[in-house]
């Protein structure tokens, strides 16, 4: 099944009672000389689904709302397309756009599922996307943005449980996720490549518990099985405590 029929696909047509009487196989046989385009998309955007309506018209002049609308809805930024046919020769196309959740990398963006939509420095495309400077950003190694996505979505829900959000996770060339968490110093936690809700979890109870009143925190390591690491950052007025010095905290 293709895309479309996930992203809630829906074609439109018309009864057979209809078209009673006007030569039924010529009439859907048809060719379509007319196609209009609804959505508020970009320039790039409908020449995307343009190429893609052409090459579905193309193919044969049966069935023709069904292929446009899984030609269409197989676009990776395209969350939902209707359909309709308008007899003899006209094909009207309704496109939603998938939700924007995160910035991948330097220049992309992230749907909620995880697709590749655009690149940052394309002025046309994020005239039209628009996406909200505070959107996470996600970075990694190894995972594609499918699975980027389901990480995230699994560590921030923990984050969240413990008052906390996540400004930025990345995947390391190791393989290990490093979460940086929202707020007016930055604080990277470690999580590793497993148990990643539950070791976050673990850090949210520790940090609400007693390392939110404890100064300024560097880095947390949360690869443990009862507890964090934690590194203090360096500043003077805590000179007396070392930057690589790391303190345990326990949870029971």
């Amino acid at each position: 099944m293709s895309r479309a029929g996930v992203l809630g696909l829906a074609v439109l047509g018309t009864s057979l009672a209809a078209l009673a009487g006007l030569g039924l196989g010529s009439v859907l046989a048809a060719p379509v000389d007319r196609v209009r385009v609804a959505g508020g998309l970009s320039a790039a955007e409908r020449a995307e689904v343009e190429a893609a309506v052409g090459s579905a018209l193309a193919a044969s002049p049966w069935r023709v709302a069904a292929r446009v609308a899984g030609a269409v809805g197989d676009i990776a930024w395209v969350r939902e397309v209707r359909v309709r046919r308008q007899w003899p020769s006209a094909l009207h196309i309704a496109v939603q756009r998938e939700t924007i959740a995160a910035r991948w990398g330097e220049a992309r963006w992230l749907t909620a599922s995880g697709h590749v939509v655009a690149t940052a420095g394309d002025e046309t495309l994020a005239a039209a996307w628009q996406p909200p400077q505070s959107l996470p950003r996600l970075d990694a190694a190894f995972a594609d943005g499918r699975e980027a996505m389901r990480v995230f979505g699994l560590v921030n829900e923990a984050a969240a449980a413990g008052g906390l959000a996540i400004a930025r996770l990345r995947e390391d060339a190791a393989g290990q996720w490093i979460a940086t968490l929202r707020g007016d110093r930055p604080l990277t936690v470690v999580l590793g490549s497993d148990q990643l809700a539950a070791r976050m979890r673990r850090f949210a109870g520790v940090y609400r518990q007693a390392l939110r009143y404890a100064g300024d925190i560097e880095q947390a390591d949360a690869r443990y099985d009862r507890g964090v690491a934690v590194r203090w950052a360096a500043a003077a007025e805590h000179a007396p405590v070392p930057s690589d010095l790391l303190a345990m905290a326990t949870v029971d």
